[in-house]
């Protein structure tokens, strides 16, 4: 073939060519450049395997094949330390998906659960979510939601299983589901760190009393090394019927009203509640916080001693007698 023949053939097939790119696969594939150049926001719970997970994105069209995708995850490591949150990903094959999985910083609920917050102070964080005041309570309510070797100990009023609650901090997926999964991985995070440290085939009113106990200490305490001996001093004082007398009760019963009190008066004391421990002897009839997992181990591992009494001094620790008269002594020398 003369080169000149040839020449033409293939400055019209490159033509044809130029021409089916420019005219025709825009008119045919009018949607693929924004297709491929859109993200896709994702929703992947707390807890789903890598399985559900590349299923979840294969029906949002980011794969096709879910199978491969949970291949190209377990390949590279992630497969086990899923992130919940909102992913926003590329629609590519599964190996490229799974990259950017690996590298994505997925938008998540951030909430610290602190020890020695109230349930209604819990309701309030979760308020910064939108209906997340009214998921919080329906979690609460739900027994399902709790791990599932705590269901069985969980007292019938939602307010007092604040005890079987974690503090930590945990990034939760948003949605609807977002109270939910933070009680479940918060109370699994309880039975991690408490559950073992349990007595043997405890009842169900031994580990509400208990979490009281601790609530209590963690109302009262500062200092960690106090914890075991203020709850030795608790659990003295209810084998001789006498009154607890914890200041961290008449506070919360205050709270309660809405009414936050820092220091008390003796007329404060006299406050109708039956959490005020100064009128009601033995303990409160729920947890007036959420303990952390020093309160509760000194709950379960009370310091042996003879102390009765106590009350903080202006450093913030406590000054323990072991009669009363020891204390009224003592709290002259600290001029109070």
């Amino acid at each position: 073939m003369p080169k000149k023949n040839s020449d033409l053939i293939f400055f019209l097939a490159a033509a044809s060519f130029y021409a089916l790119l420019i005219f025709f696969v825009p008119h045919a594939f009018s949607k693929l450049p924004s297709i491929l150049s859109e993200k896709v926001k994702v929703l992947i719970p707390a807890g789903v395997s890598a399985q559900r997970a590349a299923a979840i994105l294969e029906e949002a069209g980011v794969v096709e094949n879910a199978q491969a995708l949970a291949r190209a995850m377990s390949d590279i490591g992630i497969d086990r330390a899923l992130k919940p949150g909102i992913y926003s990903l590329f629609r590519s094959t599964p190996k490229n998906v799974a990259r950017q999985m690996a590298k994505a910083k997925p938008e998540v609920f951030k909430f610290t659960l602190i020890p020695g917050v109230s349930y209604r102070k819990i309701a309030a964080l979760f308020g910064k979510y939108k209906d997340g005041r009214e998921l919080f309570e329906k979690a609460m309510t739900d027994k399902g939601n709790f791990h599932a070797s705590v269901r069985d100990y969980l007292p019938e009023d939602p307010h007092a299983r604040t005890i079987f609650l974690m503090p930590d901090t945990y990034f939760v997926a948003p949605g609807e589901n977002v109270a939910a999964d933070f009680v479940k991985m918060s109370s699994k995070l309880w039975y991690d760190r408490i559950g073992s440290k349990l007595p043997e085939d405890p009842s169900k009113k031994t580990i509400a009393d208990t979490g009281i106990l601790a609530s209590l200490v963690e109302g009262e305490a500062k200092a960690d090394d106090e914890r075991p001996v203020l709850a030795g001093i608790f659990l003295r004082r209810l084998r001789k019927k006498m009154r607890l007398q914890s200041c961290a009760t008449v506070i919360y019963a205050w709270e309660e009203r809405g009414i936050k009190k820092k220091n008390l008066s003796y007329d404060d004391l006299k406050i109708d509640s039956p959490y005020n421990t100064y009128r009601n002897k033995g303990l409160p009839p729920s947890p007036i916080c959420v303990p952390s997992d020093k309160s509760w181990l000194a709950a379960l591992h009370p310091a042996k001693n003879d102390y009765l009494f106590f009350f903080a001094g202006k450093d913030g620790r406590h000054v323990f007698s072991k009669s009363y008269s020891e204390h009224l002594k003592k709290q002259k020398e600290a001029g109070l």
